[in-house]
């Protein structure tokens, strides 16, 4: 993918002067640059004597790689460009007992699980998946299995639902920053996978023996004018010999609505490459064909760059209810909160205007500012849920507690 080498980030100007808000400026932009580059963003936060303060690394970028190229203010904010240099290429190293396997994801700030939709898979060309019964509902059933067993995410389907649509006259689907907010806050998520199934066409013929009416779809058969054969329904029959699969894979930020990565995943599957209507996406039935076991494959693969694109996010969790003394949220032991963890509270403002991107289209806004709050930390833990306390600003439900490390207390 295209390296973005320039970004815009922006800060309001508070009492601590410019040059506070000139380094959280800073901060914002190369957190953009992760969004959209897949750059490692690691955040941290510091308690010292009583007050936070936030950390910000972006791993693959050595210090000082990346230069400020303008600033200005506006308004009571400061906007600041950067230009970060391009990543090195990788080198490659021979495997060693302390190398990551290849299939784990670039980098893991914790373990708390993320809660992931996957949404309807559109499919480009229908009429070359008639013998794939349900097939859009079977990727988002296989999805939803692939990353459960990865213990990173929970992940649930939207069936029927899209996260964007996909019109005849455009090649790239119609993205949607303020639908991927309201999705995600419909089936209360962080994050929301969708795609676009380009191609199922199948390829060349190969012939086999035919017995009765053992006639699938896209199959043709042929039988001699032979009194004994016409009697027995013996004849050839010719069969694709190949078929593809091309899918495009999008995942968006529920919390912004930024599309944070795309992926074109295909391949060609060589011999059994016709279904039976009665082994769907997900049978056994399916997986014991050539075409089966590609499509497996694939929505592996799928299921690995997900968890790449995702795992430098910090995890973030909504509050659902507010009382006198405790808070909750919507995360609880399932998503691996344990009491003790501590966590930043960041409220997005009723009155605040998404961010937009250079061109200013609305299909590319950055997302919402936000407002740091307090802390809360967990009390009690429940499945599904957490209660815990907030200290510092007051919270409202429909704000998030987000993950920004263990607390250091230096006092």
């Amino acid at each position: 993918m295209a390296w973005a080498a320039e970004f815009e980030g922006i800060a309001p100007v508070g009492l601590d002067g410019v040059a506070a808000a000139r380094t959280l400026a800073v901060q914002d932009a190369l957190e953009n640059a992760a969004l959209f580059n897949g750059a490692q963003v690691t955040s941290l936060s510091v308690k010292q004597q009583g007050q936070w303060g936030e950390t910000t690394k972006v791993s693959g970028t050595p210090q000082g790689d990346y230069q400020l190229l303008r600033e200005w203010q506006s308004n009571g904010f400061i906007h600041v460009v950067v230009n970060i240099a391009p990543p090195a290429a990788p080198v490659s190293k021979a495997n060693t007992p302390t190398q990551r396997p290849a299939n784990t994801a670039r980098c893991d700030l914790d373990d708390l699980r993320r809660k992931v939709l996957i949404s309807y898979f559109w499919i480009e060309h229908p009429a070359q998946t008639q013998d794939l019964d349900r097939f859009p509902e079977g990727i988002q059933i296989e999805l939803v299995r692939q990353l459960y067993d990865s213990q990173q995410f929970l992940p649930q389907r939207a069936p029927g639902v899209a996260v964007f649509d996909v019109l005849p006259q455009f090649v790239d689907p119609l993205l949607q920053p303020e639908r991927v907010r309201a999705l995600a806050q419909q089936y209360s998520v962080q994050f929301i996978v969708g795609g676009i199934v380009r191609d199922t066409s199948m390829l060349g013929e190969r012939y086999t023996l035919a017995y009765g009416s053992d006639l699938r779809p896209y199959e043709k058969k042929s039988v001699a004018s032979l009194p004994i054969l016409n009697f027995a329904q013996v004849g050839v029959k010719a069969v694709p010999a190949a078929r593809r699969f091309d899918l495009d894979l999008f995942v968006f930020d529920g919390v912004s609505g930024a599309l944070v990565n795309r992926h074109r995943i295909a391949g060609k599957a060589n011999g059994e490459v016709v279904q039976d209507l009665s082994s769907a996406l997900g049978t056994a039935g399916f997986a014991a064909t050539d075409y089966g076991r590609l499509v497996n494959d694939k929505l592996k693969e799928a299921s690995r760059l997900v968890a790449q694109d995702l795992s430098c996010i910090p995890f973030s969790a909504k509050i659902t209810r507010v009382e006198k003394n405790s808070v909750y949220v919507d995360a609880g032991y399932t998503s691996n909160l344990r009491p003790g963890d501590t966590l930043q509270v960041y409220r997005i403002s009723p009155t605040a205007m998404p961010v937009d991107s250079a061109n200013f289209a609305p299909t590319m806004r950055l997302g919402m500012p936000e407002q740091k709050g307090g802390t809360f930390t967990v009390q009690q833990v429940q499945p599904l849920f957490a209660m815990g306390r907030i200290d510092g600003l007051k919270v409202e439900p429909g704000d998030y507690v987000r993950f920004v490390g263990s607390e250091r207390n230096n006092d």
